[in-house]
Parts: C-alpha cells; sequence; structure tokens
C-alpha cells in the first residue's frame, strides 16, 4: 500500500514537459506491436528536414518567417536552458502568428513546468485545431491530462497521437503514466519495457520504476531509478527520484524476500 501511494503522489509531480518534448525525435518508420491497447500499427511517417512529426503542413508551411525565426530562437534558449528567454521569444512570435502550432506547443510546455494547466491546454488545443496532423501536440496534451489526473483523456489524446503518427518514446511514456494512473501496472510495464528496446530518453527508466513500484517489485525498481539517475543526474526530477530511491531501497532491505 505505501509503494502505491508514492506511485500516486510523486509520479505525477515529475511532470517535466520540456524534457518529453525534447524527445519527439523522428524515427525510423517500422511496425510496432501493440501492447498498449492503441493499434500502434505501421505507423509511417515520411521525414520532413527534421521536424518530428507525419508531415509539413499548409498551416505550417504559412508561418511567417520572422515567426519561425522567433520560434527558432526559442528553442535555442530552452537547449541553452534559458527558459525566460525562450518565453519572450514565442510570445513576440505569437503575436505574428497567434496560431502557430510548434510555438503554441513549445509555449504549452513552458507553462506546463509552472503548472499552468489552464493556459498550456488552451494552446495545445489551438495548435491542433490549426493542424490536427501536429503529432507532438497531443503528446504534450496528454502529459498535461497526466499531470492533473485525467487519465482517461490522457489515454485519447495519445491515441491522437498514434493516429497522427508519433511512435517516439515520449508518446510511451505518456502511455506509460496514463496506465499507472489507472492502477494498470502490467501494461505500464509492457510499454515501459517496448520503449526501452529502441532510442528511449532517461524518463522511460522513472516510468518502468514507478509500474515495478505499483507491483511490489522493489529490487528492479531501485535498479530502474539508479538507471535513471545515472541518465539524469542533475535537473528536472533528480532529486526527487533520489529522495524515492532512498525509500524503496529501505523498505526493500526490510523485505529482503521480495523480487
Amino acid at each position: 500500500m505505501f509503494c502505491r501511494m508514492l506511485v500516486l503522489l510523486f509520479f505525477p509531480s515529475l511532470f517535466t514537459q520540456f524534457s518529453v518534448a525534447q524527445g519527439i525525435v523522428d524515427q525510423a518508420a517500422k511496425p510496432s506491436v501493440d501492447k498498449t491497447g492503441l493499434q500502434v500499427e505501421n505507423a509511417r511517417r515520411p521525414r520532413s528536414g527534421g521536424v518530428p512529426d507525419a508531415q509539413i503542413s499548409i498551416a505550417r508551411l504559412r508561418v511567417p518567417r520572422k515567426a519561425r525565426r522567433l520560434y527558432e530562437d526559442a528553442v535555442s534558449a530552452m537547449l541553452g536552458h534559458d527558459p525566460r528567454k525562450a518565453q519572450r521569444s514565442l510570445e513576440r512570435a505569437l503575436k505574428i502568428d497567434p496560431q502557430f502550432p510548434e510555438a503554441l506547443t513549445l509555449n504549452a510546455c513552458i507553462q506546463g513546468t509552472r503548472r499552468d494547466w489552464d493556459s498550456a491546454e488552451h494552446n495545445l488545443q489551438v495548435a491542433i485545431q490549426t493542424d490536427p496532423g501536429y503529432a507532438p501536440a497531443y503528446v504534450v496534451l496528454a502529459g498535461v491530462y497526466n499531470a492533473q489526473s485525467r487519465f482517461d483523456d490522457a489515454r485519447r489524446a495519445a491515441q491522437q497521437a498514434v493516429l497522427a503518427g508519433s511512435i517516439g518514446w515520449s508518446l510511451q511514456y505518456e502511455i506509460a503514466r496514463s496506465f499507472i494512473g489507472k492502477g494498470q501496472y502490467e501494461r505500464a510495464l509492457a510499454v515501459s519495457d517496448d520503449a526501452l528496446r529502441s532510442d528511449h530518453g532517461p524518463l522511460i527508466h522513472l516510468a518502468k520504476a514507478h509500474a515495478l513500484l505499483g507491483l511490489l517489485r522493489y529490487a528492479p525498481a531501485v535498479d530502474e531509478l539508479r538507471e535513471f539517475l545515472h541518465d539524469q543526474p542533475s535537473g528536472d526530477g533528480s532529486q526527487e527520484a533520489r529522495d524515492l530511491l532512498q525509500q524503496v531501497m529501505a523498505i526493500n532491505a526490510r523485505n529482503p524476500d521480495g523480487e
């Protein structure tokens, strides 16, 4: 019961929006076995100049050049760990084009780090209405819903991301979170294991750790938390992961017969 409580209290607090957004990368198209109930099958995505979704839409092709440059400045600022500068660039970009899907999505990521869920959801809904095929917006929206314990809504957003062509680890991370939130730990574990077989971000280890905790499998959960901290020793979620690791190790020490 204690570990189940840790899963419910701790895991939603580790909503690292930009980490997830960074992980929405272009992957080689390949068939995928449906282990999630979301029918992820043969989701082929043409390459489009490095843009991480199914295709460049007319809406995004029409974005003014100045707005595009400001968006690129915002991305550079985020890579440089300067979200305030990124926010300023995005605000200027969105004044030029209030329906710029990529700028709206990145802006939602920043708003998510401040837990401004209403604004983040609004921006993502505008991005989706402008370009229903822009997969990253659905992935980030799933994260917004997961962070608010709206797990069924997160699953629906993830389904839309699949239909839009997203097959990356960041989508699998949000799917795993929604399963954990619903207490479906075996399904979350299957999704996490599937993600770990390909290129993945450190958050997948965190998702797997929480799925294992939900199953009261302490020892392998410790291993996954250590993997997460090895890959991400500082930054979003690292201190919380260390605190959780200490608690789980203490539980494991009192329960040496556990896995």
